[in-house]
């Protein structure tokens, strides 16, 4: 008989002490476990093993090369998706690590352009 853990209902083997998906600490044999909550026809949630890129590097080079104000929104983007990460949020960390690579590409952009602007222009003559 399996051992059902009570946060992903994922099915282990009988003598685990931790799921073999999520991790989290099974009852033991003596206890009882409301299982009533769970759907287990279908497939159980999976842990994400490696975390999205928070490009915090590249964010804080451009800041400090470019002097781009989108780099400080790239920062908190990256942060915010090691903070999902962390509370096992997955789909916010990715979506907030898509933000953090979009806003650095479109602050390196706009950089090229402001440059490209004072070369033109000959503001720095």
């Amino acid at each position: 008989m399996f051992v059902y853990c009570p946060e992903c209902g994922a099915a282990n083997s009988p003598g685990s002490k931790k799921c073999r998906i999520c991790s989290a600490k099974l009852p033991s044999e003596g206890k009882a476990c409301d299982y009533g909550k769970f759907d287990f026809e279908s497939e159980p949630k999976a842990s994400k093993a490696v975390a999205p890129p928070a490009y915090l590097g590249l964010s804080i080079t451009l800041s400090i090369c470019c002097c781009c104000p989108l780099s400080i929104l790239a920062i908190i983007f990256g942060l915010q998706s090691n903070y999902a990460f962390k509370n096992k949020d997955y789909d916010k960390a990715d979506r907030k690590s898509n933000a953090a690579r979009k806003t650095i590409l479109w602050g390196v952009a706009l950089t090229f352009v402001m440059w490209i602007v004072i070369f033109v222009s000959g503001i720095l003559d």
